[in-house]
């Protein structure tokens, strides 16, 4: 597909691109070192110990929404290529899970630690109860407890409210008369409505919470990432001391009526963080995107309006197609262990690579946006143990949203065909996206 449309962001912005990992180890022993992420709070307290390796990748260059050049060079050395080797007399060794069967391997085995504790000023805020920094029988107790608001009749019974406000965020956007920005009023509004609801935060609270939200991760002062992260959990403290003493239908109440006794405050609190960062985030990047490609991609934009049953190909190649990182979550081998030939160390890390499996299939000039693919096979929902929590909701959401999209506006354009559309600060995102109708 044609990248012409896109590009990245300023020079300044690509002038500190060069991204040195800090991968911690999960049996933190000599040398560890004592963070507290929350410094007011004293929310997460824990040991880690550091592996320094300089990727060399630079992040905020792209050509649309492929690969970076240095990422496209380390997958062509093989589906698990070597970052780097820390500079100490272990000589532990950071791979690349590039692959996309090696991918599925090192997120389905239970070789390989996740359990991993960051400092707030490199990483923004971890709450207790974010899956992803879990490992078994830890895991499993938590994910056990919050399983149940995501079940599929949950979803589907809540399939009218997310229609409802879909509806309601066209409406907006019809009344104008356009031209509108589809980032900040249909993205935005609609994956924090419903991740709102879901969890059980009262509307007038809702736009004001996911800024505080997003701060506590996004914002460059570590100082202003704390401000908004205590902001965030002091006000999510009054709503859980509020759904203990009278639990509704949404998340937070779910959870309290069936484990109230087992799960505690600040495990709640890091679900809803993580559900409202991951689904919100996530989801508005994914609708906004979805939107571009509607207007880059006219025949295939016009399959989708003409024949809703090709919905599900649209979500499936739009996930597997926009994956805006180039890593995720390093994972620690516990163990000894090969995986397609090459020789894992006990100790060493292994970051796997979602944007790298997601185009592993699809070589050279078949990697382009084509929702005629055979079964487009993706990990941009994850694998294993820790395979995204609300990806029912999310799947739910994109297919409420997108068939009402271009069934209301079918003529949908770029507002300025000749001006490019910018891509945001990793992870990567469509900044801004004025459409017209």
């Amino acid at each position: 597909m044609s990248s012409r449309s896109m590009q990245t962001v300023g020079r300044a912005q690509r002038s500190s691109s060069r991204l040195a990992a800090t991968i911690p180890h999960p049996r933190a022993g000599r040398g560890e070192r004592t963070s507290a992420v929350f410094e007011e709070n004293n929310v997460v307290r824990g040991t880690f110990e550091e592996i320094n390796v300089d990727l060399g990748l630079d992040i905020h260059r792209r050509d649309g929404f492929d690969p970076v050049p240095e990422l496209r060079a380390l997958m062509a050395q093989g589906p698990m290529p070597v970052l780097g080797v820390e500079d100490a007399p272990e000589g532990r060794t950071a791979w690349l899970a590039a692959g996309y069967d090696e991918i599925r391997h090192v997120l389905g085995s239970d070789k390989f630690s996740s359990k991993l504790l960051y400092r707030g000023t490199a990483a923004g805020f971890i709450f207790p109860g974010f899956l992803t920094q879990y490992d078994p029988p830890e895991h499993t107790r938590l994910r056990r407890m919050v399983t149940g608001p995501f079940a599929i009749r949950r979803i589907q019974g809540f399939r009218p409210q997310v229609e409802k406000i879909v509806e309601a965020t066209l409406d907006d956007i019809e009344s104008t008369g356009g031209p509108v920005d589809f980032v900040p009023h249909f993205g935005w509004p609609i994956a924090t409505t419903v991740t709102c609801d879901f969890v059980g935060i009262p509307r007038d609270d809702q736009a004001e919470l996911s800024r505080a939200l997003h701060a506590s991760r996004a914002e460059r002062s570590g100082k202003r990432r704390l401000a908004a992260g205590n902001k965030f959990w002091a006000y999510m403290n009054q709503v859980v001391t509020r759904t203990r003493r009278d639990p509704g239908d949404d998340l937070f109440g779910v959870v309290v009526r069936e484990h109230g006794d087992e799960i505690t405050d600040a495990e709640l609190i890091g679900v809803a963080a993580f559900v409202m960062g991951a689904g919100g985030d996530q989801v508005a990047r994914f609708l906004a995107a979805a939107a571009w490609l509607m207007v880059e991609e006219p025949e295939q934009f016009a399959v989708l309006r003409d024949r809703p049953d090709t919905v599900p190909d649209w979500l499936d190649e739009v996930v597997r197609y926009i994956t805006s990182d180039e890593k995720t979550t390093p994972r620690i081998a516990l163990e000894d262990v090969r995986i397609s030939g090459c020789p894992i160390k006990a100790g060493d890390a292994v970051t796997p690579s979602f944007l790298a499996a997601n185009r592993w299939n699809f070589p050279g000039p078949d990697d382009r946006f084509d929702i005629t693919r055979e079964k487009p096979a993706h990990v941009a929902f994850g694998h294993g143990i820790h395979h995204c929590l609300g990806r029912s909701l999310a799947e739910m959401v994109f297919r409420v949203a997108i068939p009402a999209l271009a069934h209301r506006f079918p003529t949908l354009r770029l507002a300025e065909p000749d001006r490019e559309v910018t891509l945001g600060r990793p992870p990567l995102n469509v900044e801004a996206l004025r459409l017209t109708w």
